[in-house]
């Protein structure tokens, strides 16, 4: 067994979870659904928990009011210093109020209906769980697909964590080699902290007002950690399902069996009735594909144009702040521009396979052996490669295709606004 082969299989050792009954058992899926219970964003209504689901949603309208007031609170705070603050200290304010407004705005999806639903959809009805059992390749696709999205999962989580732990303590260790934790603090200083809003002074001035601070930001920081990273992982999920989907409907088309003994290169009534079936299966199934993806594309297309419309700034401000190379700004930005960075790599590149794998299902029709059937089932294959011709693709804002295209647009523009804030910066 080769290496590759036998570190696979230590992972999907790893990664098994064994016989369950529902892909709410997944741990993967027991993750991403305790960390969006944890801002009131994880639909439990829908599988029959409707107190916990009214709770937790006047708990995630409390955030919707909390990311208001950190982005208002922020925008007053530089108003009233930006005469005394920095470049770089200003593109510290305005990338938290970035980070405030966009998970504000995916709190907001999370109260629509049509999320609800999607989310439900995927789990009692599209995952792959449901149709591992249809053919042997489909439980390999199946268990590809599931060790997946368990490493993803674990990679993001430990992402998240590390990466808000650094943007949080950085100011505090910041401040402890200043000497503010100490007796003899330094004249007229204040302390540093990782995000500012327009308060009283004593919470940057005394010990006091900054342990509440530190309180705040750090569950602020875990809000802001959760409303960026958990939402795309749990996108990244779905592509991860579709994507199985679509290779098993491709399989399903290049097996196809031929005539068995057959002298007139047809197949016989009964193998006729058999292949009748199995193009009724692969319809069904391309069109519970289409139905699901439709119905991701309904709910998450303004989500994925305001995503990408952010990270256009967002990327940018970030380079701009990490591009000083001190090892505050290393600390402190770096996880987080790696972070987001690949975040907009990630979802880009998947969607692309996505419509890759769609593409090469229009390659797999032209391998069905339809000169072998009868006139019946050569008029369903003709339906079926029309079927076969609608494109299994996601559109921002119902208008930009995700892709790497729109990836590479967005990375170009960042960097071109990077070099006109830092040219600003060098000036100022």
């Amino acid at each position: 067994m080769s290496l590759k082969s036998r570190v696979w299989e230590k992972l999907k050792k790893k990664f098994d979870d064994g016989e369950v009954d529902s892909p709410l058992k997944y741990t993967y899926v027991k993750q991403v659904s305790c960390l969006m219970s944890s801002v009131g964003a994880w639909p439990h209504r829908q599988f029959g928990r409707q107190k916990l689901h009214t709770l937790l949603s006047i708990y995630n309208l409390g955030l919707h009011g909390v990311c208001a007031g950190m982005f208002i609170l922020g925008l007053l705070y530089w108003r009233q210093r930006r005469h005394n603050m920095s470049f770089f200290d200003s593109g510290h304010i305005f990338l938290c109020m970035l980070f405030d407004l966009l998970v504000l705005l995916r709190f907001m999806v999370t109260q629509t209906t049509k999320y609800q639903e999607t989310i439900k959809a995927f789990l009692l009805e599209f995952h792959l769980f449901y149709f591992k059992d249809r053919s042997p390749y489909a439980a390999k696709v199946h268990t590809q697909v599931h060790t997946i999205s368990g490493m993803f999962s674990f990679y993001v989580i430990c992402q998240m964590a590390h990466g808000m732990a650094l943007f949080v303590l950085m100011p505090c260790y910041s401040n402890l080699r200043k000497g503010m934790f100490g007796k003899n603090r330094p004249e007229n200083s204040t302390f540093e902290n990782s995000a500012y809003y327009y308060l009283p002074d004593a919470c940057y001035t005394t010990l006091r007002g900054y342990w509440i601070l530190l309180a705040f930001n750090a569950f602020s920081s875990y809000i802001i950690t959760i409303g960026l990273f958990e939402f795309d992982l749990m996108i990244s999920m779905m592509v991860f399902q579709i994507w199985g989907h679509l290779k098993i409907l491709k399989n399903s088309l290049l097996t196809m069996p031929l005539p068995v003994n057959s002298k007139d290169g047809l197949y016989s009534p009964e193998e006729n009735i058999k292949i009748k079936a199995l193009l009724k299966e692969i319809i069904e199934h391309h069109t519970l594909i289409i139905k699901f993806v439709d119905g991701c594309s309904n709910t998450f297309s303004e989500y994925l144009f305001t995503f990408y419309l952010f990270m256009q700034f967002i990327t940018c401000i970030l380079l701009l702040e990490v591009s000083s190379f001190t090892a505050d700004a290393l600390g402190k930005y770096g996880p987080l521009t790696i972070g987001m960075h690949q975040q907009l790599i990630q979802v880009s590149i998947l969607f692309e396979v996505l419509n890759t794998k769609s593409n090469e299902l229009i390659d797999a029709m032209t391998q069905i052996p339809w000169e072998h059937m009868n006139t019946s089932n050569r008029r369903t294959v003709l339906f079926l490669i029309c079927r076969i011709q609608i494109p299994v693709s996601l559109k921002a804002g119902g208008m930009v295709p995700v892709g790497v295209n729109t990836m590479q647009a967005v990375l170009k523009g960042s960097v071109t606004y990077y070099m006109m804030l830092k040219a600003f910066a060098a000036e100022g």
